[in-house]
């Protein structure tokens, strides 16, 4: 997803928030007798409308209804960490939030991206403009820090390493790209030896993998990019609605694809379509309960282990406060939430209700 980052900052609010964690989802209602199993758990991570207390805590509470997993997705808080925290103060708080989540009874999907996420071709804002870079020694050790502690404190079950990794090596710095893959591959065993049982993995972009943006042709091949990678499953992230004018039209091939190309395992770790017309992006609520319909029969057909969305709740963008370029992009995906910004429930969100209730049943 090209977006801003807006979780990290409330990770402080979240952690020091008083008394008991609240109890953890119901079981909600049993599958229909005829349901079939589904191979995948579900999941959302935790983005509020707005940054206050109020909103994570409510967000948190509807999100863990209806999900077996939380993902934390953010990149190292440079600034911070420039500013004098140390990284063992900033990993604390991340684990708070980890912490929380699994008080709901969810299990954690991490991933700390080296990447700006509105632009994969470049490094995160914070980094940038204190002009530096993660090709520096200096810089690629302290994120390797940071990523090592935070397998130490949080042993998620699935840890991500890059988001969208093949944007980065189809349109920008081949240079960054090679580090990126050898940051990875570094970091990989490390992690499998500090977290028994942690699935590293980094996600591709599926609709660039598609070549279906309007960009200039890459002279590489998306998916044999796969096998640069010491991973133990592949993510994937796909944003259909920029790039299909209805969910029908999305390809029956679209994530079987990727089944072509590799033996790992294939999770959905980001992806999304919008519920309303806003900015570049058009879509309506019936488009949007479509694509969770679509989504689940591409699923099902590559027998994905995972599937977690980043986008619970629509954001009341205007309320974070951020920069007029990092708001209009943000604002492209605004509407993408299954509950608006009030946490009203739209149609997908009966949806996805419906597939979470299928039985779960382990990948073959």
């Amino acid at each position: 997803m090209r977006r801003h980052h807006v979780i990290g900052p409330l990770l402080a609010v979240l952690v020091g928030c008083s008394g008991e964690a609240p109890a953890g989802p119901s079981p909600g209602p049993p599958p229909p007798a005829s349901a079939q199993p589904r191979t995948y758990a579900m999941g959302w991570g935790l983005t509020p409308p707005k940054p206050t207390e109020e909103s994570i805590i409510a967000t948190a509470m509807a999100m863990s209804e209806v999900a077996e997993f939380g993902i934390i997705q953010q990149p190292v808080p440079w600034a911070r960490l420039f500013a004098g925290a140390t990284i063992e103060e900033m990993v604390a708080e991340t684990k708070g939030l980890a912490d929380f989540l699994r008080a709901l009874g969810l299990q954690i999907v991490l991933l700390v991206d080296p990447l700006d996420g509105l632009n994969r071709t470049l490094e995160p804002p914070e980094l940038v403009e204190a002009g530096r870079s993660i090709l520096e020694p200096e810089i690629r050790a302290l994120h390797e820090a940071y990523v090592l502690e935070a397998a130490r404190e949080i042993r998620p079950a699935y840890y991500g390493l890059a988001s969208e990794i093949n944007t980065l090596a189809a349109h920008g710095d081949p240079v960054l790209y090679a580090e990126l893959v050898d940051l990875n591959n570094t970091l990989a065993p490390q992690i499998r030896a500090i977290a028994p049982g942690a699935q590293v993995f980094v996600s591709f972009q599926v609709d660039d993998a598609w070549n279906l943006f309007p960009l200039p042709p890459p002279q590489i091949d998306h998916f044999a990019l796969i096998d640069d990678f010491d991973i133990d499953a592949l993510g994937l992230s796909s944003y259909p609605v920029f790039v299909w004018e209805t969910p029908d039209q999305i390809p029956a091939t679209y994530f079987s694809r990727f089944r072509d190309a590799t033996d790992l395992p294939l999770i959905l770790v980001e992806g999304g379509w919008s519920s309303e017309d806003v900015g570049g992006v058009q879509g309506t609520l019936e488009e949007q309960a479509a694509f969770f319909r679509r989504f689940e029969e591409l699923l099902d057909g590559v027998e994905a282990p995972l599937w977690v969305m980043l986008i619970f709740a629509d954001f009341d963008v205007a309320s974070f406060g951020l920069p007029p370029d990092r708001e209009a992009s943000l604002s492209n995906f605004a509407f993408m939430g299954i509950v608006d910004s009030e946490l009203q429930l739209k149609p997908s969100f009966s949806v996805w209700e419906e597939i979470l209730s299928r039985p779960l049943e382990a990948a073959p």
